[in-house]
């Protein structure tokens, strides 16, 4: 008998290790943790402080280049005589490369790590917002401001990563805090136009806007790749040096054992966004997306559009070039003015969302800021002071903001690992697609009938309210999943 227990022990780790390289003696399984285990154990600290950090620059210096399209229209109107159609295709040009880039980038983010794609997407930004600068005609802007969007399409790789070592405890309200990065960089990028452009000419904010994101690579090499993609990347040993480290930044500890090392497995499947229990989300998520996108630039495109109809309402007349018909209106300081203090309505919004999140949960939170930001989209209609229009596009501007915030948590949270990255990168592709036609509407038909236009956004957002509330996965208190196989084996 004594031989019997000594030895059965061994027998079934051995027989357990050819048959897939892993124990599954009860015993020894509890020395393993997997990585969900132990990003909780590790809790919030300094590691996910330094993140914070890093990846907020990212996302601020990303912010001044998407809010250069608010400012930079006006100014080109003018310069070069554009009609309409001409503006609005400025900034149609920066999502289609968005558009065509973010599924791309996604894919190569789930195939081969999250650091090197968020790299590469600063590194291009970067160097094609820098030559934006140096346009000499129309078609060149159109071309290098593309390409920077085909940068921008991959930033979301720093909002993937950070998340992935936050315990599920902090997820939303951190992810919430995130924002202020990019609120910060939208009121500075409109701060740095209202200095320089009057002054020096609109090149040279192109290209002091293209600065902070070079500045921000050299921090990159603090950052950390994903445990979570190393771990679905069958490379464990690393995972764990980069736990370990993270522990020991927020003086925790591990749990005891070794990290679950598990087969390599297949990442960036487009296919598994699909399966029975992700279709029906996939397909939701795209058209909210889309709907945020387009009524989040619409707003911010539409704020200079929306101040110069509160001047022709209020008897003031427009500057007109009678060869081309280019209606040219530069923006002057009290527009600049407005400008930011609408943008302060990114930072307002926040406060709802830490209180809504982890109450209501991420569908209802998410219905609840597209019902009062399509409420305000249609009160800007009504003729009123240029303070109280001011009011109207600072509430839109908070609840758009709102939406981006928790429907980026949401769509992080509901895929597993294997396919987060190509999830976020598709659903941003659904977002550029409104965001490509939003110009149309904000810069073209509000010109002819602010009334339209304004219906089209808030009819879209409230669409869009319905369908976060029929979404079939609520997120809250979820776990992240690793795979799509080992979520529908549970």
């Amino acid at each position: 008998m004594i031989e019997l227990q000594d030895t059965a022990p061994l027998y079934r780790r051995v027989n357990s290790q050819d048959s897939g390289g892993t124990f599954t003696d009860s015993d020894e399984s509890e020395n393993h943790f997997t990585v969900e285990e132990a990003v909780e154990t590790i809790g919030f600290g300094r590691f996910q402080m330094k993140l914070f950090i890093l990846c907020g620059i990212f996302s601020a210096a990303d912010a001044m280049e998407m809010l250069l399209l608010a400012v930079l229209s006006p100014v080109l109107r003018c310069d070069w005589l554009l009609q309409d159609w001409m503006v609005a295709f400025i900034t149609t040009s920066v999502f289609i490369g968005m558009f065509f880039s973010a599924p791309l980038w996604g894919y190569l983010g789930d195939s081969y790590g999250r650091w090197p794609i968020l790299m590469m997407v600063g590194a291009w930004i970067s160097y094609f917002g820098f030559l934006s600068a140096f346009s000499p005609t129309y078609p060149w802007i159109l071309i290098l401001r593309g390409l920077v969007g085909a940068g921008i399409g991959g930033a979301s790789q720093g909002f993937t990563l950070f998340a992935e070592y936050l315990p599920s405890k902090h997820r939303a309200k951190t992810l919430i805090i995130y924002q202020l990065p990019w609120a910060t960089g939208s009121v500075l990028e409109i701060l740095l136009a209202w200095l320089l452009v009057p002054w020096v000419g609109w090149r040279w904010l192109v290209a002091l806007s293209s600065i902070p994101l070079a500045i921000t690579i050299m921090g990159f090499k603090f950052i950390p790749e994903s445990a979570r993609y190393l771990v679905a990347a069958g490379e464990t040993e690393k995972a764990m040096q980069i736990l370990k480290s993270a522990a020991k930044l927020n003086k925790s500890q591990l749990p005891s054992g070794k990290l679950k090392c598990e087969k390599e497995m297949p990442r960036g499947k487009i296919s598994d966004l699909f399966t029975p229990e992700y279709r029906r989300t996939s397909f939701q998520l795209w058209f909210i997306w889309f709907g945020i996108a387009f009524s989040y630039y619409g707003v911010i495109l539409a704020s200079s559009e929306i101040l110069e109809f509160h001047k022709a309402c209020a008897g003031e007349t427009s500057l007109t070039d009678s060869k081309s018909g280019c209606h040219c209106n530069l923006l002057t300081g009290s527009d600049y003015l407005s400008m930011v203090l609408s943008t302060l309505g990114e930072f307002v919004s926040l406060p709802f969302n830490f209180l809504l999140l982890d109450r209501l949960g991420r569908q209802k939170t998410l219905a609840f800021d597209l019902f009062f930001c399509g409420l305000f989209f249609i009160l800007i209609q009504i003729c009123t002071s240029q303070g109280m229009l001011t009011f109207f596009i600072f509430c839109v501007r908070g609840f758009a903001t709102a939406c981006f915030n928790t429907v980026y948590i949401y769509t992080t949270e509901v895929y597993p690992t294997t396919v987060r990255s190509l999830g976020l990168g598709t659903s941003s592709a659904m977002a550029r697609l409104g965001a490509m036609i939003t110009p149309f509407i904000s810069q073209v038909l509000l010109g002819h009938s602010l009334l339209a236009a304004v219906l089209v956004y808030g009819g879209v957002c409230l669409l869009c309210c319905l369908d976060c509330l029929l979404l079939p996965i609520e997120t809250k208190g979820r776990e992240m999943p690793q795979s799509a196989a080992a979520k529908q084996e549970r």
